[in-house]
């Protein structure tokens, strides 16, 4: 199976985004609660994300070959996918924010491919060769999202 892991900037604007609007969160909750508002501390906030980039992109990438697809669900979880279990391929947006592909399976289940994958080029090329012109990755690949 070949590796599509997200590039790293990307994948850094979700997690200190996400970590730093938690962190704000927590600190707005003591400060309902009686204490004293402050932001919270960043260099902290700034190694937990760093930690949790090298984790998702060296453990978590998309991964593709003559088997099918392995794909993050919206739940954060891998499952693989045969290449004919996929139905539809469609541009949306992951949890509202990041641009991806939103693939369905037969099932109705959501998978999601982010659209700042690396190689997407290459995703294509293997989505022809094991699902032909007419599958759905395929069709949703053949606009050169590797390109702009």
């Amino acid at each position: 199976m070949q590796s599509f892991p997200v590039k790293i900037p990307s994948l850094w604007r979700q997690t200190l985004g996400g970590m730093t609007a938690g962190g704000v969160a927590a600190r707005l909750h003591q400060w309902v609660q009686g204490e004293a508002f402050s932001w919270p501390a960043s260099l902290p906030l700034m190694a937990a994300a760093a930690v949790l980039v090298a984790l998702v992109y060296f453990l978590q990438p998309t991964r593709a070959g003559s088997a099918g697809l392995k794909l993050m669900t919206s739940w954060g979880l891998r499952r693989q996918l045969r290449w004919t279990d996929v139905r539809q391929v469609t541009l949306a947006r992951a949890h509202l924010l990041q641009p991806s592909l939103k693939v369905l399976d037969h099932e109705g289940r959501v998978h999601w491919i982010d659209r700042d994958t690396r190689n997407l080029r290459g995703l294509y090329e293997l989505a022809l060769r094991h699902g032909g012109e007419d599958h759905p990755l395929a069709r949703a690949l053949r606009t050169p999202l590797h390109a702009l």
